[in-house]
């Protein structure tokens, strides 16, 4: 087994990375940077948003100031390895989401959305099923269960606790104390509509930009056919974890 260390860039992670790197040594596993069986990542929640990226199962090593879904301890790395071998694990699976903006595909574990480049409210049609919700705001993000533990979370106050759905949350709406809609797992249409001038947006998914829109332009929202693979080998507490704010943004 080929196995990836995805790592938080600081000093202090140096001595768990040597510790990965020995035990799996000891336990004839490679340690590679291309093509992995399995990723280790190690750090907090944004270290896994970057291991997600592999397409392959991951171990949440908790090393960050908040790890709100990472599992593993680094103290237990070897009962860790131990248990690997054995196949005594515990696979969940997370829904992720999916965009293609101008042939640039995307796919997201926390959320995908629009908002403001500039400094200025942007005008936002929100389309599912017969619904078209128009509001004006900072902008919009559609967010997993996980992902309602995130970003959105910081700002609707809402978590989506073991649903199989997403979460509208629209970003400091004007005139309307609609914070957030609960939807199954829908496709999402995003439109910014005009406001009397030339404005952009900026396409962001798991916080990185990747797109600029122009008015008049749209993007599409869906539930992908791919989904993230974790394996856990303790039980992590989400609500727990939000009442002691060990969540990521």
């Amino acid at each position: 087994m080929k196995i990836k260390i995805v790592r938080k860039p600081s000093v202090q992670i140096e001595d768990i990375e040597n510790k990965i790197r020995d035990l799996a040594k000891s336990f004839g596993y490679e340690i590679t940077e291309e093509d992995p069986d399995i990723v280790f990542a190690v750090g907090g929640d944004g270290t896994l948003l970057r291991a997600i990226k592999y397409d392959k199962p991951i171990i949440t090593v908790k090393a960050g100031r908040r790890g709100f879904l990472m599992d593993v301890n680094p103290e237990k790395l070897e009962e860790v390895f131990k248990r690997l071998s054995n196949n005594d694990y515990t696979k969940e699976e997370y829904i992720l989401l999916e965009t293609n903006i101008n042939g640039i595909n995307a796919i997201a574990f926390n959320e995908i959305g629009i908002l403001y480049d500039k400094p200025e409210a942007l005008k936002i049609n929100v389309k599912f099923l017969d619904e078209n919700i128009i509001f004006e705001g900072d902008g919009v993000l559609i967010s997993t269960p996980q992902g309602t533990s995130a970003w959105s979370f910081s700002i609707s106050g809402n978590y989506v606790y073991n649903l199989n759905a997403l979460e509208i949350c629209l970003v400091n709406p004007i005139l309307t104390s609609l914070k957030s809609i609960i939807i199954p797992p829908l496709n999402v249409k995003l439109k910014l509509e005009n406001k009397g001038y030339p404005q952009l947006a900026r396409v962001v998914a798991d916080g990185e930009i990747i797109a600029r829109i122009e008015v008049g332009n749209e993007i599409n929202i869906w539930k992908s056919n791919k989904k993230a693979n974790i394996y856990r080998f303790y039980e992590i507490d989400p609500i727990k974890g939000i009442l002691n704010g060990k969540r990521d943004i």
